[in-house]
């Protein structure tokens, strides 16, 4: 994929910079926002540059509420020190962060009823990471188990399966079937976990979002528009937990 450089476009007065892309590969015009970088536009080989001024003006209202989004994506991360007594999510459940020194040699996170008990090292004052830390593992526990169940439901097999870090994306399905999921669906009820993994599920049988693919998603899981809903209205909070 080419970088074609930064510009920018004037719309109704707002000036909306963007970073263009040229991909062989893409069918069609394809708009991203991320956090890091704001708004990309990818197009494909033979598109004209010149009509993309026309193209963002069609999808201003789009563009507009996602740079918004992930503004208040930055400044929340930007401006969060997590302390003691703080709240974070954990498998959908809203629980209190209590601090402890750790008796042992590093640091560690127990859940007890509705709070996360973090004992930390005398000289660690990184909250955030030893949570991390924990939310992680906790993930590569449950997201496996839960793939390896559902995949034999939907009679589908997968390659590797990773945990990552992803800014805009909970999951994702490459074309050799390899399966990955943001570490920080640890945060959401197991329910919309679950979406998570059937919806990466079935993109290996339709690596699309046509109507078959849907209706692959919605026989393993009949609330998934509920799920799905979820997730994007919760999608800045869960973000922002961990800077």
């Amino acid at each position: 994929m080419a970088i074609l450089g930064t510009r920018e476009v004037i719309i109704d007065g707002q000036a909306i910079p963007y970073i263009l892309k040229r991909s062989v590969r893409a069918r069609y015009v394809r708009l991203e926002v991320r956090p890091e970088t704001g708004l990309i536009v990818v197009i494909p080989r033979f598109y004209r540059p010149e009509q993309i001024p026309d193209l963002l003006r069609e999808k201003l209202r789009w563009v507009s509420a996602n740079l918004k989004k992930y503004e208040r994506i930055k400044r929340l991360t930007r401006d969060r020190v997590l302390q003691g007594g703080d709240t974070v999510p954990y498998l959908g459940r809203e629980m209190e962060v209590v601090t402890r020194p750790s008796n042992g040699n590093g640091d560690s996170v127990n859940v007890e009823e509705n709070r996360l008990v973090v004992s930390l090292k005398a000289e660690s004052n990184r909250l955030d990471q030893a949570l991390e830390q924990w939310y992680r593992v906790r993930v590569a526990q449950l997201i496996p188990e839960k793939a390896e169940r559902l995949s034999a439901d939907m009679g589908l097999t997968y390659g590797r399966l990773s945990i990552r870090g992803q800014k805009t994306c909970w999951g994702s399905c490459s074309r050799k079937g390899n399966i990955s999921f943001n570490w920080k669906l640890i945060m959401a009820p197991e329910a919309v976990i679950e979406y998570v993994i059937i919806h990466e599920l079935a993109h290996l049988k339709e690596l699309n979002h046509s109507n078959m693919f849907w209706q692959l998603v919605s026989k393993y899981c009949p609330e998934w528009r509920e799920h799905k809903k979820w997730l994007k209205e919760h999608a800045v909070e869960l973000t922002a937990q961990i800077p």
